[in-house]
């Protein structure tokens, strides 16, 4: 007897529909499995046996054919041992062909006949929906994941035994006692921790606002990491669609802290030994990297300047597109990676220059140290602290700003912001592909040259300042409009509709007033 059963399994962060068919027929026994599988898969067939041998059910001695299609592309993933499964025990006779029709059913089975929770659920359970299948059938530890999803019924199942029930009787006790709402929660530390350092907690505030990228210098001690560690309690809340975003990026990963939908932005801290693979994505299968695992949130390389140049030249094309592609040679794999980048670094390998009571580095160190934080991925970054030892009298005082005091002005200049550019693309000619190809803007730092054009109206005096410093400083274009962009956020911060000569004042401070950029 034949059984289809439709599955899925994922390429990139996207699942794929998966067509699991089964036929039992007469021959000498043999299970064959066929359709481009990868090892994981042709060890299914020992799993499927084994639990539902131990669940009661024995395969009959005949010729049994199960084919994944299409055949042309490859499987990946454990996820297929339930629908083989399914599609046996229709054959078999064991449940009817019609309770599954229009399911699509995924998971992976241990040798006892129980179910396991499987990676990328929460891609299958969209694709499910845009393709109009009627019900969902998954290992019960995936449910939270899946109802983050309205418009499939999803039926979560233990074991063997549970699915043989709920499909005979027409899925009637399928009771899910799950809070929708709970969500995977992080606690970040407060602003209010750090003492002193109130130009790097000010660039902090910026560049939360704009979404701009962030270098932080200075000695062993001086708060470096504590404001980065910080910066996450300062950025808004995601949304529903950036939460399903980032909460289907950690489901392919398969990250076990995942507990429902994610609501925090994500904060990664990779070691500046990572491999380029590790941090970009890449690798055999393609796994996406620590630039996609920071996607809507931050991301934060502590010793910046002990990253090997190659591994800091990959970030080059996610800090511009905020995206990532890895090409292979049966597909191309396209990764969201719009995070917002934060790197400290000492100013020299023993970490006190220019204090030379303490630095015992010569110039020709300290130079040699500068050069590692030059060239263009610098060059995307649009502000940089230099920070200094805290006065003890600043430490004595205790923290002035709390996260809760900076957030409400960060949401408030980002509410700002969203209004702008969701008018703007109103209002374009639909016909317009530099409009067309732009993704929904919400911060200044994403902005392209017509919106600069549009938002960022210059006065005759802050033109003439902006030339000089492009002029003597021998910026490159980006750098000139990162001070732009950045002008526009502070003027943001501060209610202004206009651009004024403090606000290209203070973008220019941040920008080149230091050694380092």
């Amino acid at each position: 007897m034949f059984c289809s059963i439709i599955s899925a399994t994922i390429r990139g962060i996207e699942a794929r529909k998966v067509d699991v068919e089964v036929d039992i027929s007469q021959g000498l026994p043999v299970f064959d499995m066929v359709g481009l599988l990868n090892s994981e898969i042709k060890e299914s067939r020992e799993r499927v046996r084994s639990g539902l041998k131990n669940t009661g059910y024995h395969l009959p001695p005949n010729r049994i054919t199960v084919s994944l299609t299409p055949a042309n592309e490859r499987k990946e993933g454990t996820g297929f041992d339930l629908a083989i499964t399914a599609g046996l025990l229709v054959s078999m006779g064991v449940i009817n062909k019609k309770s599954v029709e229009n399911t699509m059913i995924a998971g992976e089975l241990s040798l006892d006949g129980q179910l396991r929770k499987i990676k990328g659920i929460l891609p299958m359970i969209i694709m499910a929906k845009e393709t109009n299948i009627k019900r969902f059938i998954m290992p019960y530890e995936n449910v939270k994941e899946a109802l983050a999803i309205d418009g499939v019924e999803i039926i979560g199942v233990k074991n063997i035994k549970d699915f043989v029930e709920l499909t005979n009787n027409g899925y009637k006790n399928n009771q899910i006692e799950i809070n929708k709402d709970e969500e995977t929660a992080v606690k970040y530390p407060d602003f209010l921790d750090v003492c002193g350092q109130e130009n790097a907690v000010r660039a902090a505030l910026i560049a939360a606002a704009g979404a701009h990228h962030l270098l932080l210098v200075g000695p062993p001690g001086a708060g470096k990491s504590m404001i980065a560690q910080r910066i996450p309690s300062i950025l808004p809340p995601m949304n529903l669609e950036e939460s399903i975003e980032v909460t289907k990026i950690y489901s392919v990963f398969g990250d076990k802290s995942m507990n429902g939908l994610i609501r925090a932005r994500p904060y990664r801290t990779p070691h500046h030994n990572i491999t380029p693979q590790a941090l970009v994505g890449g690798g055999y299968k393609a796994k996406c990297g620590e630039v996609t695992l920071a996607h809507g949130g931050v991301l934060f390389l502590d010793e910046f300047a002990e990253f090997s140049r190659k591994t800091v030249d990959y970030i080059r094309q996610p800090l511009e597109n905020g995206e990532i592609n890895v090409s292979r040679n049966d597909a191309n794999y396209n990764y969201p990676s719009d995070f917002m980048l934060v790197a400290a670094t000492n100013p020299c390998r023993c970490g006190y220059y220019p204090d030379r009571n303490k630095c015992m580095c010569t110039d020709a160190d300290v130079k040699k140290y500068m050069e590692k934080l030059k060239g263009p991925v610098l060059d995307r970054i649009d502000l940089c602290v230099s920070m200094y030892k805290t006065d003890i009298k600043e430490i004595n005082k205790g923290g002035k700003y709390s996260s809760k005091e900076l957030l409400k002005k960060v949401v408030k200049a980002r509410e700002v912001q969203e209004e702008r550019y969701k008018d703007f693309l109103k209002h374009e000619n639909e016909q317009d592909e530099s409009v067309n190809d732009q993704k929904i803007i919400l911060y200044n730092s994403k902005m392209n040259f017509k919106m600069l054009q549009r938002y960022c109206k210059l006065g005759e005096k802050e033109e003439k300042l902006l030339d000089l410093i492009y002029e003597k400083y021998d910026l490159s274009t980006r750098g000139y409009y990162k001070i732009i962009k950045v002008a526009r956020t502070i003027a943001d911060l501060e209610d202004s509709a206009d651009i004024k000569e403090e606000h290209i004042l203070q973008a220019i401070a941040y920008r080149i007033d230091n050694l380092w950029c």
